[in-house]
């Protein structure tokens, strides 16, 4: 999963031309092919949702980090920079290699 940033102007937002107006506008919606997509059963759709329920569940924990750490962490990704934290930490129960590297 990779981050996705966004600078947004807000100080001046940028104004569509009439033509650019016009072409949106003469847009039409076209219909979706569904033909190959493959239906899910009901077991399948019901582990989908337990998955994502599971994954919902969150708990909150303390961790005592140096400054330093933190600093760093802030200044490469900036704000959301805790759940970056949390998916690496996610990420390194399936790599235990990582973890006997750091003991």
């Amino acid at each position: 999963m990779g981050i996705v940033r966004q600078i947004i102007n807000t100080e001046k937002p940028q104004q569509l031309s009439e033509e650019s107006l016009e072409r949106l506008a003469a847009l039409k919606d076209r219909p979706i092919d569904y033909s190959d997509i493959p239906e899910l059963s009901s077991e399948e759709i019901a582990e989908i949702r337990r998955q994502r329920e599971e994954n919902r569940k969150k708990q909150m924990f303390s961790l005592r980090l140096q400054t330093s750490t933190i600093k760093w962490w802030r200044k490469t990704i900036g704000m959301g920079y805790t759940s970056v934290m949390a998916r690496l930490l996610d990420e390194a129960r399936k790599h235990p290699e990582w973890i006997k590297e750091c003991l």
